[in-house]
């Protein structure tokens, strides 16, 4: 019977292992995902609020666990087949520190979303007033693709730096006009403020895009340590199994 029971450990936490390793791959495509994507740096250049890095960090956060899964993963394979203890030991060991870590990534992920949201009432109408004259294109690509004008309205751009170095008649930038397919409705009327641009800021928007990859991260984080349980039970089980066979 302790046979039975070894055995029957020893395939359950291989085969956890490989779901393990699947996860590892997961893990490591949302980090390289956060960081490769040219569009999701423009929406992270235009948060730019002092915690303008949580997504980065997150990512290279991402990418470690990742990488580190993979060398859990082998130790774990390796007692398992060598029922070795002290390989077991250092499995369970790792992957409770893996389990601690991530469970603690998608906490702070879920602090930083809300005090990054909290700030966005002051910090996207700076980003106007100031940065855009010097930085436009992100916000470009942000405006058209969420059909919105600055962070609370196209008011932002009043006095803003941007505006100042245009002509007298210029409001707005093109990006907050209008499109009919890919060209501007009236272009004049519209950086004049009379018709055919977006009333709409940007800020409900981006604090939906915030709130949705904020939910991926927690989700991967907190998913992946709830799976790690069953690799601890599994291991767990092959230990004990282990030494009641040496009776």
């Amino acid at each position: 019977m302790a046979g039975c029971g070894a055995s029957c450990a020893r395939i359950l936490l291989i085969a956890f292992n490989f779901v393990f390793w699947l996860s590892g791959v997961a893990i490591l495509g949302v980090g390289i995902w956060i960081l490769a994507d040219p569009n999701l740096q423009d929406y992270i250049d235009v948060i730019h609020t002092e915690d303008e890095e949580y997504f980065r960090n997150a990512a290279y956060l991402l990418i470690a666990f990742g990488a580190f899964v993979f060398l859990v993963g082998f130790c774990g394979c390796c007692g398992a087949i060598r029922n070795s203890k002290c390989l077991l030991g250092f499995y369970i060991f790792f992957l409770v520190l893996v389990f601690a870590g991530e469970l603690a990534a998608g906490i702070l992920a879920a602090v930083y979303k809300d005090q990054i949201i909290d700030k966005f009432d002051v910090q996207l109408t700076d980003a106007i007033k100031n940065d855009y004259k010097d930085n436009p294109s992100s916000w470009d690509v942000v405006q058209k693709e969420l059909k919105c004008c600055g962070g609370l309205g196209p008011g932002d751009y009043d006095n803003s730096t941007w505006q100042n170095a245009q002509g007298q008649n210029v409001m707005i930038p093109v990006s907050c006009c209008k499109l009919d397919g890919t060209k501007v409705v009236d272009q004049a009327a519209c950086q004049e403020k009379t018709s055919s641009y977006y009333e709409q800021g940007c800020k409900s928007a981006l604090e939906g895009w915030v709130n949705d990859h904020s939910m991926i991260l927690i989700g991967v984080g907190c998913g992946i340590a709830a799976l790690q349980i069953f690799g601890l039970v599994f291991a767990i089980c092959l230990c004990r199994s282990i030494d009641q066979e040496k009776y």
